[in-house]
């Protein structure tokens, strides 16, 4: 799961309602296993997702068996699995704007990388891996402005491992798996580090000092 910037409409902000649920505590319903994904179309369609205060986001929530959803509150939510689209693309517009417009006529902040990683996607379905995951993830950070990339990551779901790279920097590459609860140096690193993650949580200085 994850949350990105998106531009707001008025139907999306944060009120209290009969079922309206906030989209943070979607997110803890999922992640606590108190909502598994075979019952997220029905929870969608019982409820209305808002945003919190004062943000606007929307949300790629993907799991087990390809299940994979965009929720964007006050929007509407893509059940990918009902589609023909065997992969997606969540940058920064509104995706259920642009659902039917081919992939280059998209609009909206954040297009150019969206059309960039649907390309290379597209041409290495056959033969994606980590290597070319982390190529497209380098090829579309944002290096400045406002929001910096600060974390790019591939999940490889068959092995419960994460690989990932911190602040734009792809010299270095760090593994975490889900199985033993440790993050680990994999790549570009002077020496071999390894870290066990605890309830308490890692802070991004911790890691950026390996």
């Amino acid at each position: 799961m994850n949350l990105l910037m998106v531009d707001p409409i008025e139907e999306g902000k944060y009120r209290r309602g009969k079922n309206c649920v906030h989209i943070m505590k979607l997110f803890d319903e999922i992640l606590s296993g108190r909502i598994e994904l075979s019952q997220l179309s029905e929870y969608l369609t019982n409820n209305v997702i808002v945003n919190v205060p004062s943000h606007s986001v929307h949300s790629l929530i993907a799991g087990r068996d390809r299940k994979t959803y965009i929720v964007e509150p006050g929007r509407k939510n893509i059940d990918i699995n009902s589609s023909d689209r065997d992969f997606m693309v969540l940058t920064n517009f509104p995706v259920s704007d642009n659902f039917d417009n081919e992939y280059k006529n998209v609009e909206g902040p954040g297009k150019d990388r969206y059309i960039k990683a649907y390309e290379v996607i597209t041409n290495n379905k056959e033969t994606f891996n980590i290597e070319t995951g982390l190529k497209l993830l380098k090829g579309t950070a944002q290096q400045s402005g406002d929001y910096p990339t600060q974390i790019s990551l591939i999940f490889v779901p068959e092995e419960s491992k994460v690989h990932f790279t911190l602040n734009g920097d792809f010299t270095k590459i760090f593994e975490f798996s889900f199985i033993h609860k440790q993050i680990q140096s994999f790549e570009g690193f002077t020496s071999n580090k390894s870290l066990k993650l605890t309830k308490k949580g890692v802070l991004l200085s911790e890691l950026e000092d390996w």
